[in-house]
């Protein structure tokens, strides 16, 4: 009797916690779950692993996300809407050329990813993990289609004449892997640089962005000035019949 009691108190308390705690609890999940996406991988991520991590019973972890997809897509969600309202902010706020708008997103990126590399990751490298079932969050979701809104400011630029382009979408899809890439190389080099023992024990290519007399900061600027050099000088233009 005494043991049923218990877990009778057990399940009032559960039920009668606030929405606040709620909502504190399972924004951690999502932290901690980002972090061990970030250690394991998508393949080598699971839920019983976050359970530990987060000194969880498996049972109760289910009661806030079912499946490692569903988190996946929980976690995407929420830093794309970050991302999101930080540049609408921006946007919302600035007056000036669409060029320099463009370098202040594209910037904007950078920082992103140097401020939350996890994140980062869950939102434009990591896949997502298969699952034969369609939760409750994948049901919700919609895309974000940010690329959308970089082609739109990229036309409005073309309008202007501030840009020496005349295929928006396309010039929006290579300034987007353009950025993509320099983060990921921006990122590489920043590790390097704050490891102290840079003797290169480890086999790993990236080693080699470590080897340059230029620092990341410096990469990521000439990044940026290459990117305006794009949009605005007519000799870059590329004849799309040819």
């Amino acid at each position: 009797m005494v043991g049923k009691k218990a877990d009778s108190n057990k399940r009032k308390k559960t039920r009668h916690r606030s929405p606040e705690k709620k909502a504190q609890k399972f924004d951690n999940i999502l932290e901690v779950g980002k972090q061990l996406f970030l250690e394991k991988g998508r393949d080598g991520f699971s839920m019983r692993g976050l359970a530990k991590r987060l000194k969880m019973d498996p049972n109760n972890l289910y009661n806030y996300v079912e499946s490692k997809r569903e988190l996946w897509i929980a976690i995407r969600k929420k830093f794309y809407e970050q991302y999101r309202n930080e540049n609408r902010e921006m946007i919302k706020n600035f007056s000036g050329s669409i060029v320099k708008l463009l370098l202040i997103i594209s910037e904007h990126f950078f920082e992103f990813a140097e401020k939350d590399f996890a994140a980062f990751r869950m939102m434009h490298v990591i896949p997502s993990p298969p699952s034969k079932k369609v939760g409750p969050f994948e049901k919700e979701y919609k895309q974000f289609n940010f690329l959308d809104r970089t082609t739109q400011l990229i036309q409005k630029g073309i309008d202007k004449h501030e840009i020496k382009d005349n295929n928006a979408a396309l010039l929006s899809f290579y300034l987007f892997s353009i950025i993509l890439g320099a983060t990921l190389v921006e990122k590489a080099m920043r590790d390097i640089e704050n490891t102290i023992d840079k003797t290169g024990k480890e086999i790993d290519e990236r080693l080699q962005f470590g080897t340059q007399t230029f620092t990341s900061k410096e990469f990521r600027e000439y990044t940026l000035r290459k990117i305006q050099a794009l949009l605005t000088n007519p000799n870059l233009m590329l004849d799309e019949d040819k």
